[in-house]
């Protein structure tokens, strides 16, 4: 019986990126990945919830984003990808504080994957703010032999408005404006220090 239900997974998940899939030309260049599975907010809404358990979503975004900006209810665990310097450097280019690589983020993922009875072979879809750390955190499952990997690539809070009463803020596209569920209401089970080696 067990070998039927990850048959059915399995054809449940190939089906699924086969209809669901966001197609590459939506996808800024800078942000593709080796394994080119792109999904929409609602996209990765609707593979997590069909999939349950058999697909992590995870949010690579930092402790402060989460904390101040929220998280999507189907999120599975906060695993940051890149972290505040400890210097608080500053970057003038982006005008805001520098980020350093997470260095146990490969181990907290597996850790998590451990923790659910999955392995480098499972599912699992990245989100961030805006879209653009996830093919970083993609890049860096890749070569450390992860198979399947999809990036939500509108973020979780989307796009900058480039005009109109919303120029500048993140009104366009993302999860938050997909009226996904969110809330700002953590949930400890899922924040970093659970994961973390």
């Amino acid at each position: 019986m067990p070998a039927l239900k990850a048959f059915a997974l399995t054809m449940l998940l190939a089906t699924m990126q086969i209809l669901h899939a966001a197609p590459i030309d939506a996808v800024r260049p800078e942000w593709r990945t080796p394994y080119d599975l792109y999904l929409t907010p609602a996209e990765a809404y609707q593979m997590k919830s069909a999939a349950g358990a058999g697909v992590l979503l995870i949010d690579v975004r930092t402790r402060g984003e989460i904390k101040f900006i929220g998280m999507a209810d189907a999120v599975d665990a906060n695993i940051p990808v890149r972290m505040l310097r400890d210097d608080y450097a500053w970057s003038e280019k982006s005008a805001t504080y520098r980020t350093r690589e997470n260095p146990d983020f490969i181990a907290a993922v597996e850790r998590l994957l451990q923790i659910r009875g999955l392995d480098r072979r499972s599912p699992i879809i990245l989100m961030c703010q805006s879209g653009s750390r996830v093919p970083i955190a993609a890049r860096v499952l890749h070569q450390a032999g992860f198979r399947e990997v999809y990036t939500q690539y509108q973020g979780f809070e989307g796009f900058k408005a480039k005009q109109g009463p919303g120029q500048g803020k993140r009104v366009v596209n993302g999860w938050k404006n997909a009226n996904l569920p969110w809330s700002y209401q953590l949930d400890a089970s899922k924040m970093y220090f659970n994961f973390a080696p």
